[in-house]
């Protein structure tokens, strides 16, 4: 069997065992929140008091309308305690519209990943 323990070189020059990825890290947990967007499609998520110490990684999770409109958006700001989100869906005909998106109307639900 091979060897788990790849050695490498050291800050020192000399040989080092590296430990083997999968005992590196387990997984840093991924958690979702939802938000509801106002009438100029922004939603504003909290993840709670205390649940973070700093500002995690946050990404807004594209998802579809029961009319079958994609909602999309981005992540705008982002503290410990939760983030902002500019929510957007697609429309209907493109031919007849500026650019394939518009703000969410008031109601649209959007749903953000966070790792931290």
């Amino acid at each position: 069997m091979v060897g788990r323990n790849p050695l490498v070189l050291g800050a020192d020059g000399l040989p080092q065992a590296l430990q083997a990825a999968d005992t590196l890290l387990r997984g840093a947990p991924v958690r979702t929140f939802t938000g509801t967007c106002n009438s100029s499609g922004v939603a504003t998520i909290s993840f709670g008091a205390g649940t973070y110490a700093v500002a995690p990684f946050a990404w807004q999770i594209m998802d579809w309308t029961l009319g079958g409109q994609m909602i999309a958006g981005k992540v705008t700001a982002i503290t410990a305690t939760g983030c902002t989100v500019q929510g957007m869906v697609s429309v209907g005909t493109l031919l007849l519209n500026t650019a394939p998106f518009t703000t969410a109307p008031n109601g649209t639900v959007v749903t953000v990943a966070v790792i931290a």
